[in-house]
């Protein structure tokens, strides 16, 4: 929203939701779209990555909150990874991911979309940012999730993709290049680093994840309008138990903001 739509009061004619990556604790996003559903404000444009990628697909098709609800409680790893065997670029393949979201979100291409949407991944040759707007969604999900090392890249469109929050975990600015005038952005990264050794390959795996999501979650604050984060440190990001905790945090944190929003957006 620009000083000019500010000082007028004008309504912004494009919202868009730009939804960051973060793992498991995506799910807090479900919990944000569930309050936007109750309060009337939807997205018209949608950006994600990584988990945030998979969550605004599936808003960006058409899928109710509840559904999203039901699926994410349904994933484990068996679901979502295999292991490479002989070993690859990854310790673990994402063919049965493909499986999972054909199967239970959708099986589209971009143009069959209810939304414009947008996933984020990063040409592992080049180290660019790639924004995936056409193709089959399954695939481009698949990519903007494949962080490296433990999941393998994925082959799209003649480049080597891998995780986006590489390069771009929050991607409000992509928003605002496909036409949105008032962005809202979730953003799952730690606020911090965490500084004590790590001890194992796990802990360190995981360290670098966080910090990597750390670096990529900054975009310029000119491009986000109402900026939501969910208070989900403490939760393992890559563990399944915590799943109706963290939809519960998404929902306190858009309520925090729901005065500011319905002010902004006339609802």
């Amino acid at each position: 929203m620009n000083r000019f739509q500010r000082f007028f009061n004008i309504k912004p004619r494009k919202v868009a939701i730009s939804l960051g990556g973060g793992a498991l604790l995506g799910a807090a996003h479900i919990g944000v779209l569930e309050v936007f559903e109750k309060e009337g404000i939807h997205p018209e444009i949608v950006t994600g990555t990584s988990i945030g990628a998979i969550i605004g697909a599936a808003y960006a098709a058409g899928q109710s909150v509840e559904h999203m609800t039901r699926i994410i409680r349904s994933i484990n790893w068996a679901n979502l990874v295999k292991l490479s065997f002989p070993p690859s670029l990854g310790i673990f393949q994402t063919d049965p991911m493909d499986d999972f979201i054909r199967e239970n979100i959708f099986s589209l291409d971009f143009s069959e979309l209810s939304h414009p949407f947008a996933a984020v991944a990063c040409d592992i040759l080049t180290g660019e940012k790639v924004v995936l707007r056409s193709g089959p969604v399954a695939e481009a999900i698949r990519a903007s999730a494949a962080f490296p090392g433990i999941f393998a890249p994925i082959n799209f469109d003649g480049k080597l993709l891998v995780d986006g929050g590489v390069v771009d975990n929050l991607p409000s600015e992509v928003a605002r290049d496909m036409g949105a005038d008032y962005i809202i952005a979730v953003d799952l990264a730690p606020r911090a680093a965490v500084h004590h050794p790590p001890q194992n390959l796990a802990e360190l795996l995981f360290g670098v994840i966080n910090l990597m999501h750390l670096r990529s979650s900054q975009p310029d604050p000119r491009s986000i309008d109402c900026l939501i984060r969910p208070d989900v440190a403490e939760f393992n990001a890559w563990a399944f138990n915590d799943m109706d905790e963290i939809i519960a945090r998404g929902r306190v944190a858009a309520n925090q903001v729901i005065l500011k929003l319905k002010a902004d957006l006339h609802v």
